[in-house]
């Protein structure tokens, strides 16, 4: 009977057959590859578009280079030859059951985009890249910028490649073949042109310096993270698992910035949105209702996110069976659910 409590427990919520597409956000089950799906990664490994996002706003240099969205000094000392973990959903190692594992990537790579010409990168960061995190409105701003800009860069510059090459591939499949795709390109478009208007009034409040337009919370911990990520989102449940935002409806959204990062090999947590954002305060009340504070945030990334990173040391001292755990909570997307327990990096409120 037992068992059966906890099947159902992991079972989400009926699927609303009524609405023709459904936006939802950090909980969609990642499928298996469809076989179109094959011929888009030829495109991607030629590379992802070079631009600037702030060129409207002058000064740009020519050279696009490498950005990262999470600062490569937090964790080099913790790579592995210059590697840490991270699931590669297009070239990553799949087991048996086409799972998808993580795989070690170089650090110049992981969590980059090619969204920032090399002077507006240096320039508009440096208050996050040349200072120790002290909690200041500027550094919070950032740091939620920094989240909006990688996502937007996905969103409306990336999946441009994706989209080129469907044409090509409705002349080779059938439509129930490229049905799945079809979605994932028309909620795509949606979401870019939500975002488009967050973007401009994003920018409007950088270049002012309006740092308290957006509002953050913060938790520092005493132990270097096991896990590192920033990601852009529109959350769905609560750390509790309640559903507080419904994102299944074409409507607009209420976004989260969700970082984990680190100073003086510190964990650093972080949840931001606009000021008096209704979805934030909820999404960090519940949070603070944590009793196990770390497991929460550990269980949450694995199960909502793709873009997060994995320090080698705590990944490989796993049993197989344990990642295994953490793998299929990756791949099912479901979010509450147990996991095996992670060290404790004691967490508390920056006031």
């Amino acid at each position: 009977m037992s068992r059966i409590r906890n099947e159902l427990h992991n079972l989400d919520e009926p699927f609303n057959q009524n609405l023709k597409h459904q936006r939802i956000l950090g909980g969609i089950k990642r499928k298996k590859p469809e076989m179109a799906t094959a011929f888009v990664y030829p495109e991607l490994q030629k590379g992802f578009p070079k631009i600037c996002m702030l060129e409207d706003t002058g000064e740009c240099g020519e050279k696009i280079i490498r950005a990262h969205s999470l600062q490569k000094s937090v964790f080099k000392q913790h790579s592995k030859n210059g590697h840490v973990y991270q699931f590669e959903p297009f070239t990553g190692t799949h087991d048996a059951e086409k799972n998808l594992w993580p795989d070690l990537i170089g650090i110049n790579k992981v969590t980059t985009f090619l969204g920032f010409c090399e002077n507006h990168d240096c320039r508009t960061f440096a208050a996050i890249e040349n200072a120790p995190f002290q909690n200041t409105p500027e550094q919070i701003f950032l740091l939620h910028y920094r989240a909006f800009a990688q996502m937007y860069y996905d969103k409306a510059y990336k999946f441009q490649i994706i989209q080129r090459v469907y044409g090509e591939l409705a002349k080779k499949f059938s439509p129930s073949e490229l049905n799945s795709l079809a979605k994932t390109i028309y909620l795509n478009q949606h979401d870019a042109i939500e975002l488009k208007k967050r973007k401009i009034l994003l920018d409007t409040q950088l270049k002012n310096g309006n740092w308290d337009s957006v509002e953050g919370y913060a938790f520092v911990g005493e132990a270097m993270p096991d896990v590192l990520t920033t990601n852009l989102f529109a959350p769905r449940k609560n750390f509790h698992g309640t559903i507080f935002q419904d994102t299944k409806l074409l409507v607009p959204l209420k976004w989260v910035s969700f970082t984990v990062t680190a100073v003086n090999d510190r964990a650093v947590f972080l949840l931001c949105g606009d000021k008096g954002c209704s979805v934030l305060q909820a999404f960090v009340a519940s949070f603070r209702e944590m009793p196990l504070k770390t497991q929460a945030i550990v269980t949450y990334v694995f199960c909502t996110f793709e873009n997060f990173i994995i320090l080698p040391r705590w990944w490989e001292s796993l049993p197989k069976n344990t990642q295994q755990k953490f793998v299929s909570a990756f791949q099912g997307r479901y979010y509450r659910r147990e996991l095996p327990s992670v060290p404790d990096w004691k967490l508390k409120e920056l006031n």
